[in-house]
């Protein structure tokens, strides 16, 4: 009768798991800076809102990332008041809404986890406490404009952890010394986790890792958010080729934290470039042509791969920073290459491919 039991317990979770919806959205964090700076965006000639195009072709979820106190310039804002504005566009289009909390004043990545300046001398109980209270207060907020997040990120590729040097970790470090370095990593991320309201309705938690092309890196780190016993809801990813390797390889490392962890996973960022340049010439496992098709087959290709996950568990693809066009004056993220729309703001066919992808449930 135990064995039943487990087997129907099992039964019911896949069940609502396969319920859920499966998201294909994107991180458009600065589209309201290449607004202000001019940029047009259309589809089959009609000119649009960039969010309201992606919306027409199926895209279900929006991502945007929160800086603590960052200083506006180029394309960065990303302050409270700039992203509660943003998340009031998102709301209204009906898509999903993604908080990326980076706990930094600027770009938190796996090169980079630089303190906000108003933290910097905290003692490390401080920060701790810090931590918790931004991030309630930042989630209140949120609350009080009828914003409140589908899902919230505590941290950003935080591979080799925040808030460094107290957060920070290593893959491959002395055993005593990642003992030692993951209990404080363990600390910062729990005063976060803890601050995000739990039960029916409220905000999923995503721990964001970025490492999905090294399996033993990956296990490493969600084995000892297991042995931590931080809560969170669902597996964070990127998928940047030229990063993290050929797709066979990606789908070995997604098929592995299904199994040994049964948490759903979502590529949170995901990019490839549709035209040529010379950086993408002298880059490995760059496997997809150059070409608006091959963008195109890239996404479709990442889409089944998450979808393939082993145990119904794939829950979602999210493109990185898809309005990214180049504008005169203006810096454009590589170039504008990896956009998902061309030089003239024209949606290209790896929007639909993407988007178009997200009507059934997982």
């Amino acid at each position: 009768m135990k064995t039943l039991w487990g087997c129907a317990l099992v039964a019911l979770a896949s069940a609502a798991v396969a319920a859920e919806p499966f998201y294909v959205g994107a991180d458009l964090s600065a589209l309201p800076i290449y607004e202000q700076r001019g940029a047009k965006f259309s589809k089959g000639g009609q000119a649009g809102d960039a969010l309201a195009l992606f919306r027409a072709e199926g895209m279900n979820g929006v991502r945007l990332r929160l800086f603590v106190a960052p200083k506006p310039e180029g394309i960065v804002d990303n302050s409270l008041d700039y992203t509660v504005a943003l998340a009031r566009r998102v709301k209204a289009s009906g898509a999903a809404f993604m908080l990326d909390l980076h706990y930094s004043d600027t770009w938190a990545d796996p090169q980079k986890q630089a303190k906000p300046a108003a933290w910097e001398a905290l003692a490390f109980d401080d920060l701790v406490a810090r931590v918790g209270a931004y991030t309630r207060d930042v989630l209140a907020r949120f609350e009080r404009e009828g914003l409140r997040p589908d899902f919230v990120q505590i941290g950003n590729e935080i591979t080799n952890g925040l808030l460094w040097p107290e957060g920070r970790v290593k893959f491959g470090a002395p055993a005593d010394e990642d003992a030692a370095a993951w209990s404080r990593l363990a600390r910062l991320l729990r005063a976060g986790i803890d601050a995000v309201p739990r039960g029916p309705g409220q905000p999923k938690i995503i721990l964001h890792i970025e490492s999905g092309g090294n399996l033993d890196k990956s296990l490493w780190w969600f084995r000892h958010v297991r042995a931590a016993g931080l809560g969170y809801d669902i597996i964070g990813l990127s998928y940047y080729p030229d990063w993290h390797g050929g797709l066979a390889n990606y789908r070995r490392t997604l098929a592995a934290l299904a199994e040994e962890f049964r948490q759903p996973i979502m590529v949170v960022e995901a990019g490839y470039p549709w035209k040529t340049a010379k950086k993408w010439t002298e880059k490995a496992h760059m496997d997809w042509p150059l070409t608006p098709a091959g963008q195109a087959q890239f996404l479709r290709d990442v889409v089944q791969a998450v979808r393939e996950i082993p145990h119904g568990l794939g829950a979602g693809v999210w493109y990185w920073h898809p309005e990214s066009i180049p504008l005169r004056g203006h810096y454009a993220w590589e170039g504008g290459t990896c956009a998902l729309f061309d030089e003239e703001g024209r949606m290209l066919p790896g929007a639909t491919a993407l988007f178009g992808a997200g009507a059934s449930p997982r």
